[in-house]
Formats: structure tokens, C-alpha cells, sequence
């Protein structure tokens, strides 16, 4: 049984991944009980680990900031990106089951009309995480954990994109995918290292146009 500590980490984690705490949202104890049904004593527990990691800020007197994210963030998220994950592929790539690539190279060349954003950005971690977890390095795949968080931030924030930037993005996934399935490493980093770059320039645009003063949510 997951202890009332560790639910509610990963309650409030996921609450803010996925924006229903948006950066820069000052919230309290009351909004997060009611949230999440739970006493104050795993609730301030999961906040001082939340803390420790950089997620939230608490801030005496006046309530619990979630940590924003700045233009300053993006350029770091993706230079450890780009220096992670395109290693990754070229090292570990070829360890990866070949009918995993089949798989995703399915749901990459399929319409985009035809799965929802859960679904598209769900397959999107999974393709991306999985070069990481082949390596079975605990230091890069802790290395990884901040850096991938916020990006996941970034892409809910960009909301539900249009049909062109999906296609778009799915035929960069596809061309990385196909490298993969002739193993040809040194390509599929490079198309990566490509995909990485172009999603950087998205998660610019959208942190440029985010509120950068605190959103008070209510415990109404």
C-alpha cells in the first residue's frame, strides 16, 4: 500500500506537470486538502520534499509558489537534453528490442487526428525515456528526471496543438524512429538532436508569452 506521504508527493507532482497547478500559482494548505482529501501532515511532508527538488517555493506568511518556469529554464532544459539524449540513442539504441521501434514507428506515422494530446504526448515520454532507461546509469537517469519534468510542463502549457505542429512533430519522431529500425545510430542522434532543437523554439514561445506574476487559486 502507498503510505499517505508518498500519495500525496505524487498527487501534487502530478497536478503540477500537468498545469492544474500552473507555474507561478501561489497556492496553500486548504486548496491541496481539498484537492486531495488528505490531513496536513503528509500534505506539509510532500511539500518539503517538493521544495528540496526545486518544484515549489514555500513562502512564509503568504502560501506555497509553484516554481515557474523562464526563458533562462529552457535554455538549460534543453542543453541538458541535447547533451543527454542523442548520446543516449547512439549508445544504448542498439539494446532496445527492434519491436519496440516497429511499435512506435506505427503510432508516429499515423494521422494525428487520429489519437489525443494525452495520448500523443504520453507516447512522446516514452519514446524519449526509454533511451535513457537503457542506459541503466542511475546518474544520467537522475540527470534527466528535472530537465524532462519541465519539459513536460512546457508541452501542456502549449496546449492542444494545432493538427500541423502535431504532423510536423510526429514526422520528426518518424524520421528518428526509421534510423533506429536500420540502426543507424549516428543518424537517429542527429535527427534527434534536430527534433530537440525545433521543440526548443516552441517552449521559448510559449514560456515568452506565459503570466509572469503569481495566479492566487482559490480554496473556495
Amino acid at each position: 500500500m502507498v503510505s499517505l506521504k508518498l500519495f500525496a508527493y505524487n498527487a501534487i507532482k502530478e497536478k503540477i506537470i500537468h498545469c492544474e497547478y500552473p507555474p507561478n500559482a501561489l497556492l496553500n494548505e486548504e486548496i491541496i486538502k481539498r484537492d486531495l482529501h488528505v490531513s496536513r501532515t503528509p500534505i506539509r511532508d510532500a511539500l518539503g520534499r517538493l521544495e528540496q527538488e526545486n518544484i515549489i517555493k514555500i513562502l512564509p506568511k503568504r502560501g506555497i509558489l509553484v516554481t515557474g518556469i523562464t526563458l533562462e529554464d529552457v535554455d538549460q532544459i534543453f542543453e541538458t537534453r541535447l547533451l543527454i539524449e542523442p548520446y543516449t540513442v547512439n549508445k544504448y539504441g542498439k539494446t532496445i528490442d527492434p519491436a519496440i521501434y516497429t511499435e512506435f514507428l506505427g503510432f508516429f506515422s499515423a494521422k494525428p487526428e487520429k489519437a489525443d494530446t494525452d495520448t500523443i504526448n504520453r507516447k512522446d515520454n516514452d519514446f524519449h525515456l526509454q533511451f535513457i532507461a537503457a542506459s541503466n546509469n542511475p546518474y544520467l537517469i537522475q540527470a534527466n528526471e528535472y530537465p524532462f519534468f519541465q519539459d513536460m510542463r512546457l508541452r501542456i502549457l502549449s496546449g492542444n496543438m494545432g493538427k500541423e505542429r502535431i504532423k510536423v512533430s510526429q514526422t520528426e519522431h518518424c524520421a528518428i524512429v526509421q534510423y533506429c529500425c536500420e540502426k543507424d545510430w549516428k543518424n537517429a542522434a542527429r535527427a534527434l538532436k534536430e527534433h530537440l532543437v525545433f521543440s526548443k523554439d516552441r517552449a521559448l514561445e510559449v514560456v515568452g508569452n506565459l503570466k509572469k506574476t503569481p495566479i492566487l487559486l482559490s480554496a473556495v
